[in-house]
């Protein structure tokens, strides 16, 4: 072998050494970068987010209203629409309610579900889970007065037939109502029922005319053992964030033929037909996480 060939074997031999110490060096650095690696999962970080500051259709599965339900979303935009009004980002929801219309009922709501969409299922509530909802609300000063329901927030089964949410907010009575049914399948009790009886402080004046924040806790469960709900608040009275319901340990999902239905969040109008004069509702800031940290900082984030 000439000299020239054998210095170039030897500078081939050192690259390939140094490459190889290159690399377990990196190695090295990846198994000692721990929690702090950018590959790790942040724990308690934002599952998902329907905001406003996408696409609708990118955000919701849904919409229930005039002029048909349909999924993807396609509204009447005079019902629901995404609006410049907004408590946080560039913008937020709005719906709108008038007199003898809707679909499926009288409603204008958005959902992650019913009608189902594929390929937004991961947005679904499953059994196990530990999820922080965080939201903001603002109901108009001329929301209707009335002596009858009328939800505002509804998590419910993603299989039709299962009747009212498990865990729902009602904006009906003059009164801002935190409310569920029964794990059996098709219940409309329409409070919050695990055998312990009605919730303690469920229900606060109605906020009109401001926004409001509100982040619910739950574990989702149709075992009335293994689930469990509290509420946190802001509700723009001066009283600043606070416990609005303690937590309970009950059933936050339902039974379909002896398994537990994933649920599914809906938010929106959805009240007795009954009821006449037009609503009007702002929704910004919605927020699933799993921690309260995330689901708040994503929700509550200053305009």
């Amino acid at each position: 072998m000439t000299g020239g060939m054998r210095m170039q074997s030897t500078r081939t031999g050192a690259i390939v050494v140094a490459l190889v110490l290159a690399c377990a060096a990196l190695a090295a650095h990846a198994a000692d970068s721990g929690p702090d690696s950018a590959v790790t999962t942040v724990p308690g970080s934002v599952l998902w987010k329907a905001d406003g500051e996408s696409t609708m259709a990118s955000e919701w599965a849904s919409s229930s209203s005039v002029p048909v339900a349909a999924a993807p979303p396609n509204p009447d935009p005079s019902r629901i629409a995404q609006s410049t009004f907004k408590a946080q980002g560039q913008r937020s929801y709005r719906f709108e309610m008038r007199a003898a219309e809707g679909s499926y009922g009288a409603r204008a709501e958005l959902g992650q579900g019913l009608p189902n969409r594929a390929g937004l299922e991961n947005r679904w509530f499953r059994a196990g889970e530990d999820r922080w909802i965080a939201i903001q609300y603002f109901l108009a000063a001329d929301w209707p007065d009335n002596d009858t329901w009328a939800t505002v927030l509804q998590i419910k089964p993603v299989s039709p037939g299962g009747g009212g949410p498990s865990i729902g907010l009602d904006a009906g009575r003059n009164k801002l109502t935190f409310m569920g049914n029964s794990n059996v399948w098709g219940s409309t009790a329409s409070r919050i029922f695990d055998g312990a009886g009605p919730l303690t402080g469920g229900a606060y004046a109605l906020p009109r005319g401001r926004w409001i924040k509100l982040t619910w806790h739950v574990v989702f469960s149709a075992d009335p053992a293994l689930g469990s709900v509290e509420v946190f608040g802001d509700l723009g009275d001066g009283a600043g964030m606070r416990t609005l319901v303690p937590r309970r340990v009950r059933a936050t999902m339902k039974y379909l033929n002896g398994a537990m239905d994933p649920a599914h969040l809906r938010v929106g109008i959805y009240r007795d037909p009954a009821i006449v004069p037009t609503a009007s509702l702002y929704v910004d800031g919605i927020t699933v996480a799993s921690s309260r940290a995330g689901a708040e900082a994503g929700a509550y984030a200053t305009p």
